[in-house]
């Protein structure tokens, strides 16, 4: 049970994380939307079914950190692979950025950041639900 519970946090940290970074991204995008030659970018998907199925192969050891801790949940470092959109309409001063295509990813970006905070957030809850504590 703890390990599928780990798992859980780290996916959906994982998740946050990339969603956290393409927003970041897209907003240089926007930020550089005058600028000549500049072309935007945008994060490579991150394939998130194979890490979901390759979780269910490893096994999650419990390490004991300190006396008064039982498992370490540090959420795993990620990097993810930067792309530059190459099909993309060039104005005359060799600017490719989309402004409504750029507004649009970032509002799909904010509800899956939305989406997979909520998500975590009711799992903590159940979770102290489970073990009796009061919710926060």
């Amino acid at each position: 049970m703890l390990q599928s519970r780990a798992a859980l946090f780290e996916l959906i940290s994982g998740r946050v994380a990339w969603l956290g970074q393409r927003q970041a991204v897209l907003g240089q995008n926007v930020a550089n939307a005058d600028t000549p030659g500049y072309r935007p970018r945008d994060l490579a998907p991150a394939d998130f079914a194979a890490l979901v199925a390759s979780r269910g192969q490893e096994r999650l050891q419990p390490a004991r950190t300190a006396p008064a801790h039982l498992v370490s949940l540090a959420a795993p470092t990620a990097r993810f692979r930067d792309l530059v959109d190459r099909e993309v309409e060039l104005k005359p001063s060799g600017n490719g950025v989309d402004l409504p295509d750029q507004m649009r990813k970032m509002a799909t970006t904010e509800q899956d950041h939305q989406l997979a905070t909520s998500l975590y957030r009711r799992y903590v809850g159940m979770l102290r639900t489970a073990v009796g504590m009061p919710q926060a």
